[in-house]
């Protein structure tokens, strides 16, 4: 795997005395970075997927590459995979008309021109761009799939919910989503805000009319190193798209851990996203 080496700042994190930089790009006038990985087999003649990993609130793109730490699968299943930096450490999940939230940032925006100029200095599969986070990052990948709907080709959610306001004003395309999380989280509670966030069954029924999937899940119970979760999937949607979701029992608010059939996490998400593209629908702007 190779590291895109930008002198523009330094970000103080080490492992195997690793550090790393950021790529900028203006956007509104303000300067926005991202941490971008690509194989270390990286062929230009070759177009490959691109994964988009947003951080949580108040937390830092660098610090999530280490708590959902997806690096190791960029070679094994070569992809580029791209932590961006939200302004202020915080992701604007809302339309730009919302009254209801004072924060009016264009990352919507901002994710489109990121995107762009990646794809202008990489081979990507624009139908197969991907994305995924934790907490308010996860309602970020949750309001992608809306807003930005011929992108985005699927989404996984940690312990995130999806914005009402967002998806009541958006008509999106059918795509991939799968979502990861846990009955105690008490930030993004399991069963929502009311007038706010969506709760997961109300998720899954946006989706559900969205996608023509299943109306009724096929479920399994498992455990993962003791902990009791359910698995459920909601199948034969329009394109082969699919819901699954994965109910953590007695789960807080955190980047979970789980191990389904031999699979962790990250390969989890990753198993589940790299089944679907868009399929020509790519915005032409």
């Amino acid at each position: 795997m190779k590291y895109l080496w930008i002198v523009i700042f330094v970000i103080s994190c080490s492992t195997k005395d690793e550090s790393f930089s950021a790529e900028t790009i203006v956007h509104d006038g303000i300067p926005r970075e991202y941490i971008i990985f690509y194989p270390e087999k990286y062929d230009n003649n070759i177009n490959i997927p691109l994964m988009l990993n947003f951080h949580g609130g108040s937390g830092t793109a660098s610090e999530h590459v280490y708590l959902s730490d997806m690096r190791s699968l960029v070679d094994k299943e070569n992809f580029i995979l791209v932590y961006p930096q939200g302004l202020y450490n915080v992701w604007n999940v809302s339309l730009n008309y919302d009254n209801s939230t004072k924060n009016k940032t264009d990352d919507f925006g901002f994710i489109k021109s990121m995107i762009n100029k990646i794809s202008s200095e990489y081979n990507v599969d624009t139908t197969r761009i991907y994305a995924t986070g934790f907490s308010n990052g996860a309602g970020m990948a949750h309001a992608l799939a809306c807003v930005m709907s011929n992108k985005i080709a699927a989404i996984v959610s940690m312990g995130g919910l999806l914005y009402k306001h967002t998806s009541d004003n958006t008509n999106p395309s059918p795509k991939g989503i799968m979502s990861i999380h846990g009955t105690l989280d008490d930030s993004r509670p399991y069963y929502g805000i009311e007038n706010y966030y969506l709760s997961i069954d109300e998720m899954h029924e946006y989706w559900i009319n969205i996608n023509k999937t299943n109306p009724v899940p096929v479920v399994s119970d498992f455990e993962s190193d003791g902990q009791p979760v359910e698995y459920y999937s909601f199948k034969n949607g329009i394109n082969n798209t699919s819901i699954e979701h994965y109910k953590v029992y007695n789960a807080g608010h955190y980047w979970l851990e789980i191990n389904y059939n031999g699979n962790d996490t990250n390969q989890l998400i990753w198993n589940f996203v790299s089944k679907f593209d868009t399929k020509g629908l790519i915005e032409s702007n």
